[in-house]
């Protein structure tokens, strides 16, 4: 299935993750899809890109230089309580389920992923916001 015949506008996408070539990956295949996609290199840049744009979705590695993914989504949280955050870790296994709770993650999904459970994950997860 196609992100465009689930709705007539374009899904945006916000990506946040230090690594360029996981966030030129991400992009490329996200896009291809169908998602309108924006990538930033750190949570301090997410931050800044959520005061530019609404998003449908924010894809976040967890750990990053200068703050994390949680410290980031639970910045979001202060004032977007509904846009979904998907927190994506090598380190599933260290997360504390109730610090990703507290921050407001949306889902988790561990690394390393398929492209199409990636997939699965953004649109159940755009469907089911915007549903």
């Amino acid at each position: 299935m196609n992100v465009q015949q689930l709705n007539d506008v374009r899904q945006k996408i916000l990506v946040v993750d230090d690594d360029y070539i996981q966030r030129e990956l991400l992009t490329d295949y996200l896009e291809r899809v169908g998602f309108e996609v924006r990538t930033v290199p750190d949570g301090r840049a997410g931050l800044h890109a959520l005061g530019e744009c609404r998003f449908d979705l924010i894809l976040t590695d967890y750990r990053m230089p200068a703050m994390t993914g949680l410290e980031m989504a639970a910045c979001i949280r202060r004032s977007d309580a509904v846009t979904p955050i998907i927190l994506i870790t090598g380190d599933l296994y260290s997360l504390d389920p109730e610090d990703v709770a507290q921050a407001g993650i949306t889902k988790v999904l561990p690394k390393p992923f398929q492209m199409n459970e990636l997939l699965n994950k953004c649109l159940f997860t755009t469907v089911q916001n915007n549903g």
